[in-house]
């Protein structure tokens, strides 16, 4: 047996172990791995259809959101206050 047999011979059990992983058929439940599959503009295409939109939000949870909104803004006032005073541009 020569050099070139045993390499022809790795080589073609190289070939049957990639054919046979190919043979399998993939999971295509998961979907991790049917976004691996999918070509990058196909992606985007299956993003945009997905598209769920605004949800509805309860009074008390629209209280709060509102409230946090003030809370940061009251916050920044006084945060800028602050740091004009340490620069004495204000008394």
């Amino acid at each position: 047996m020569s050099l070139n047999d045993a390499e022809s011979r790795d080589s073609n059990v190289q070939v049957d172990a990639v054919a046979g992983a190919s043979a399998r058929q993939p999971d295509l439940a998961d979907p991790r791995l049917v976004l691996t599959l999918l070509e990058a503009d196909q992606v985007v295409a299956a993003k945009r259809q997905s598209h769920f939109g605004q949800r509805r939000l309860s009074a008390g949870v629209r209280a709060l959101l509102w409230g946090l909104r003030v809370y940061v803004v009251v916050m920044l006032v006084i945060v800028l206050i602050s740091v004009l005073r340490s620069a004495h541009v204000i008394r």
